[in-house]
């Protein structure tokens, strides 16, 4: 049950955002993070971000980030508001991330040759699961470790 639900999830995750990056918008979240370090209280901070919208300072830094910072990300592999490398990286077979929930679920997805990932899922219970994550180019392809099909989803390869 619980790799079903996994690769259920996993599916829906990858068909949603699998279809390109905007960068990690940095300059939009040093906005956000100086509106949310305004007041403890949430009223004062719902008056900053309206007067910050209206301004129009969150709608500038939003622009500049998809249209200057982000690109600058993208082409250098650093964003310059954060100084962190980008978002997106080029993978290679064999690379792993690992995910901890806060339930204490552990997932852990390597790239395989093929291009597919296998994802074992380990439960705080000591449950394990793994299933295997495939891009055909027009579905996402969960299946188990036999080979068996999970589930199949139609996505827009653009």
């Amino acid at each position: 049950m619980i790799n079903r639900i996994a690769a259920a999830l996993v599916l829906v995750v990858f068909a949603l955002t699998g279809s390109g990056c905007i960068g990690s918008m940095a300059l939009s979240g040093k906005v956000r993070e100086f509106n949310m370090n305004v007041s403890p209280g949430p009223w004062p901070r719902q008056a900053v971000f309206l007067l910050l919208y209206v301004i129009p300072v969150y709608p500038f830094a939003g622009a500049a980030d998809l249209i200057v910072v982000n690109s600058l990300e993208f082409w250098t592999g650093t964003n310059p508001v954060s100084g962190k490398s980008a978002v997106v990286t080029v993978a290679r077979a064999g690379d792993t991330h690992r995910e901890v929930a806060a339930d204490g679920t552990v997932a852990v997805s390597t790239l395989r040759e093929d291009g597919s990932i296998d994802i074992h899922i380990v439960a705080p219970d000591g449950r394990t699961g793994f299933f295997n994550v495939q891009n055909t180019g027009t579905e996402l392809v969960a299946r188990d470790a036999t080979g068996g099909e999970y589930a199949r989803v139609s996505h827009d390869p653009r």
